[in-house]
Parts: C-alpha cells; sequence; structure tokens
C-alpha cells in the first residue's frame, strides 16, 4: 500500500473529512487531496503529525513506497532552523530523559501531575495573533495563565500571572516586516528574544532565539520539543491528540526558573498557532 493509499484510509478509519485532516495537522485541504491523488508527498512534519494521530508508526505510513521518506528529508531539509545557544552533550540530555519518565510516571498524583493547556482561537486576523487569555492547568487548577493587556494591529502585551494571579512576567509582540518578535521578560533574569523570519531564497524559516542562554531541541512545529538553559533542560513540550483546538502538555523541569521556562514556551506555542493558521488560510 501506497504513501496515498495509507493517508486516505487513516483518515477515513478516523472519520475525518480532507478539510479535517488538514485543520488537525496544520495544512490546506488542497494539500492532503494533493497527497492523496500522489501529485505530492508530505513532508516531515506532516508524517509526524499523521503517524500520531493515526496511531501508527512513520515507518508503517511510507511501507510500500521506499523512496518517499528520503524525499521528504531531501526536500525539507533546513526548512525550519532555530537559531540558539549549543545544548548540553547527548550524556546530559539521555540523563534527563529518564527522570522526565519518572515524572510521566508519578502523574497521578496531584502534585505531580502535567500541565495542560488549549489554545483558543486567535480574536481577528492571523496575522495579529491576539488572544484574551491562555490558561495552563494543572490538576483542573490554574498553574499560569497569559492575559492580554493591550492589542493595536500586530501588536499586543501579555501579563504571566502564576496560579495566584500574581504577575511574574511579561510578553510583547511586535512586527518586523511581516514576521511576529516576542520578547520575554522575567523579573530575575535576562530579556528573551524569539525573532520568526522567512528567507525565501533559502525556502526556510528561521526563528532567532537570544538572551539568558536559553535554546531549543526538537521539533517546534511537531510533537515535542525541550527548552534549555545555559546547558540544562528546563521544559518539555508535548502535542496531545485532539479533535478540537490544539492541546500540549508542558513539564517545567527547573523550579527556579518557572516562570522564564513557561514564557519560552508560550512563545513558541503561539508562534506554532500563527504558522498553523496562517498556512491552513493561506492554502485555501
Amino acid at each position: 500500500m501506497n504513501v496515498s493509499e495509507q493517508i486516505r484510509r487513516g483518515r477515513e478509519a478516523l472519520g475525518m473529512s480532507q478539510a479535517d485532516l488538514a485543520d488537525a495537522i496544520w495544512v490546506s485541504r488542497n494539500t492532503v487531496s494533493n497527497w492523496e491523488t500522489g501529485a505530492t508527498t508530505p513532508d516531515i512534519q506532516s508524517f509526524i503529525l499523521m503517524s500520531a494521530l493515526f496511531g501508527v508508526t512513520i515507518d508503517e505510513m511510507v511501507k510500500g513506497d521506499a523512496n518517499v521518506m528520503a524525499r521528504a528529508i531531501a526536500r525539507d531539509r533546513n526548512r525550519l532552523l532555530v537559531v540558539g545557544p549549543e545544548l548540553s552533550d547527548p550524556s546530559a540530555q539521555g540523563a534527563d530523559s529518564e527522570r522526565v519518565s519518572t515524572v510521566e510516571a508519578a502523574g497521578a498524583q496531584d502534585a505531580d501531575a502535567p500541565i495542560t493547556l488549549t489554545m483558543p482561537e486567535p480574536q481577528g486576523s492571523v496575522v495579529f495573533g491576539n488572544y484574551e487569555r491562555i490558561d495552563a492547568v494543572r490538576a483542573g487548577m490554574p498553574e499560569f495563565r497569559l492575559v492580554r493587556t493591550f492589542a493595536l494591529f500586530s501588536m499586543s502585551n501579555y501579563r504571566i500571572e502564576n496560579g495566584a494571579g500574581e504577575a511574574v512576567g511579561t510578553i510583547h509582540r511586535g512586527r518586523a516586516t511581516f514576521d511576529p518578535v516576542y520578547q520575554l521578560r522575567v523579573p530575575g533574569f535576562e530579556r528573551v528574544q524569539v525573532r520568526r523570519e522567512w528567507k525565501p531564497g533559502e525556502f526556510r524559516t528561521v526563528y532567532t532565539i537570544e538572551g539568558e542562554g536559553v535554546g531549543v531541541e526538537g521539533a517546534v512545529l511537531g510533537d515535542e520539543f525541550s527548552i534549555w538553559r545555559q546547558g540544562g533542560r528546563i521544559a518539555t513540550v508535548t502535542a496531545l491528540r485532539s479533535s478540537g483546538r490544539p492541546v500540549f502538555r508542558i513539564e517545567l523541569e527547573d523550579d527556579g526558573a518557572r516562570p522564564l521556562a513557561f514564557g519560552v514556551a508560550m512563545i513558541f506555542l503561539l508562534l506554532r498557532d500563527f504558522d498553523r493558521n496562517w498556512v491552513r488560510t493561506s492554502g485555501e
């Protein structure tokens, strides 16, 4: 069975239309149609999202079409580049991965329950990306929230509040040419800035991160990525399966930098939603 047939069968097994699948994985309906007719093949990000949605491995999806993954890798190499400080060595990353698994196993206890966040619909144009309020909850109780304090066209300011409603930081969204630029300020830390820039000559998007030694590892538009600060992991963000708006699990792994880690995670979730909505609407 080739990839186009795998996509069609996986979609129909979930009772989804082409438009439903397109909305779930952040592409246009025409893109899904082209995949199912064999006119084009998915990119790496789309393979990751569909395999999670259909409950199969990527190997199972491309079985019967041995060259499709090689073509996807060759085409999409460096399409999304995250520029920031170098991360710690692989052995340290493996140790942290074991600790994350321990936290997940203890999730049945309220004190160790993961933080979950559902992205609301943006208000107004997707280019402006304004949200009145975004809540992150743990065991049904507020852990952090983002509250909009100002919005004018593509500019907006947000206050980061902890579960007690106390302000612990701010996020400012501006714009350089077309793309959004986010600045995070948390007392006790340097300013962190994340800039999105599309480079048409290189056919790739670049997210540039500056400040506080913060870096990102993993697929920021895929199913999981981690946030690092000065060589140590401070947060892991995982996309959860959902039939509605995107839902994420956020694990904050450094008690001393929790507001900072949450703020950086929120910037990338805001950028994900910007890309999701922009790609979804521009291809119709």
